[in-house]
Order: C-alpha cells, then structure tokens, then sequence
C-alpha cells in the first residue's frame, strides 16, 4: 500500500477512535422508541465530516445544543467520497416524579 493512502488511513482511524471517546455518556440508538418515556425535540442532523464516528458526534453536539438526552433513529449516509452526516430524532427523557 502507498505511504501517503496508509497514513491518510492512519489518520482516520485515529480520529474515529478520538470521536468514539468523546461520544460516551449520550445515548445514541438506531431504535426508534426507547422503553421508557421521552419527548420528541426534532430532528438532529450533524455536519458533514470525514469519518462516520466524527459524523455522529457532530450529531450528538447538535441534539445537546437542544437540550437532548439522546437520539433515536440514528442514521449515517455517505454525502461524497469519504464524507459522512449522522442525524436522527432529538429526544428528552421524562422526569420521573
């Protein structure tokens, strides 16, 4: 493999590992329905990113700018060559009382 593809390659993985890090702690589910109770805030949709991983968390920071719990509904698509946009429905879980 060329030097230059395996360090671009390189590169990705380590920015999907840091990605993958700072998404821990948000709920994040390609279920649409949860079982416990929730409110629908909207749809979260991320900006477009290199990786899948980083799509996701560009994702997760646009639902907590809302005021989301989590997403339900997750979904990646591949918008162009090896660029990716997560969005999902923005959700709030009921307080219990």
């Amino acid at each position: 493999m060329d030097r230059k593809i395996r360090k671009e390659l390189d590169e990705l993985d380590r920015r999907d590992l840091a990605a993958g890090d700072a998404s821990i702690g948000f709920y994040t589910a390609t279920v649409d329905a949860p079982p416990h109770p929730h409110t629908v805030l909207g749809i979260a949709a991320g900006d477009t990113r290199a990786t899948p991983m980083e799509a996701v968390l560009s994702m997760q920071r646009r639902a907590r700018e809302i005021g989301a719990d989590g997403v339900l509904g997750a979904s990646i698509i591949v918008v162009s060559h090896r660029m990716y946009v997560a969005y999902g429905t923005a959700v709030q879980w009921a307080h219990s009382e």
